[in-house]
Parts: structure tokens; C-alpha cells; sequence
């Protein structure tokens, strides 16, 4: 029962900070950014909140990841308003390189393949 909870708020979360991010944050460096997870802590006190930057370099990543450290606030405060939870987690943004790490294998198997 408690999983479905903090599996169902995970899923409310997602489609809320996206639309914070990109729609009531006002900044337009979000508008590339992809809220790939968020996963909550057994006893919902923090989100770690993933998210990813299609084809960017680190330092637009690294410029991005200091612009939501700025906002974090920000987006408890509206998840609040919003929100019929006692309490709004702490927030934490982190980078999804998941992505970037799947490419790098399949090239990494396409030359071990290329050179049979």
C-alpha cells in the first residue's frame, strides 16, 4: 500500500515539476530540459528529481544544473500550493546520464561488431 503511494506520488510529481519548470518558472533554459524520474525517500521527505539535456556540452549542463539549484525553492513553494500533502519534500535535481551511457555502449558493440 505504502509503495502504491509513493509510486502514484512519484508519477503526480513528475508531471508537476515539468510543468512548473517549463511553464511557471519563466526560465527559457528549461523549455530543452526532460524530467526523466523522480524517486522519493521511504518516508517522502526528499525527491531526488532526475532530468536530462539532449545533445549539450557540460558546460551548458553544469549552467542548467546551477539554474535548478536556484529554483528548487521555487518549486516546493508551488508543489505546495498545489498539493494536499502536510508536507513537501526537499528537493534534489540531478543529472540523468543514463542516456549518454546506453550510446556509449551500443557504439562500443557496434565497432566490437564492425570488426568480426
Amino acid at each position: 500500500m505504502a509503495n502504491q503511494k509513493i509510486a502514484r506520488t512519484e508519477k503526480w510529481m513528475k508531471i508537476e515539476i515539468t510543468n512548473i519548470l517549463k511553464i511557471k518558472a519563466k526560465n527559457p533554459k528549461f523549455s530543452d530540459i526532460t524530467i526523466t524520474d523522480v524517486k522519493l525517500t521511504n518516508d517522502l521527505s526528499y525527491a531526488t528529481i532526475t532530468w536530462y539535456l539532449y545533445n549539450q556540452d557540460q558546460s551548458k549542463i553544469k549552467e542548467i544544473s546551477q539554474e535548478l539549484e536556484n529554483v528548487k525553492g521555487f518549486c516546493r513553494r508551488e508543489l505546495a500550493q498545489i498539493s494536499s500533502a502536510y508536507k513537501v519534500p526537499q528537493l534534489r535535481f540531478k543529472y540523468d546520464q543514463t542516456i549518454e551511457e546506453a550510446d556509449r555502449i551500443e557504439s562500443i558493440l557496434n565497432k566490437l561488431k564492425e570488426e568480426k
